[in-house]
């Protein structure tokens, strides 16, 4: 499989994929993963949203680290990771973050 250059791997977390969030969890249990829509526009940061009191959300919460995986299902299958740091938690989310997400999935009408 070839590698992406920067570009496209931008390019391809800003195209319509469900992401793979996986944060470290707690009391010995493995990494907690879930899947999840985000949003994104290259050069910016990665935008997602969930339940304030979900155990997800505590979780990104106490760690301040994640893992977002990001795949093509069909061929030809290409994937990209991103690690980093959570830049900001905001609850609740943005009326517009929560919008730009829902457009996003659903699309306008939605």
């Amino acid at each position: 499989m070839k590698s992406f250059s920067e570009t496209e791997r931008q390019e391809f977390l800003a195209a319509k994929h469900v992401g793979v969030l996986s944060v470290a969890a707690t009391d010995g249990r493995p990494p907690a993963s879930v899947p999840i829509w985000y949003d994104y526009a290259p050069g910016g940061n990665i935008q997602i949203m969930t339940g304030p009191s979900s155990r997800k959300a505590r979780l990104i919460e106490r760690s301040g680290v994640v893992t977002l995986v990001v795949q093509r299902e069909e061929p030809p299958y290409q994937y990209v990771v991103v690690e980093g740091a959570v830049v900001d938690t905001t609850n609740p989310a943005p009326a517009d973050v929560q919008e730009a997400i829902a457009i996003r999935y659903l699309g306008e009408e939605g």
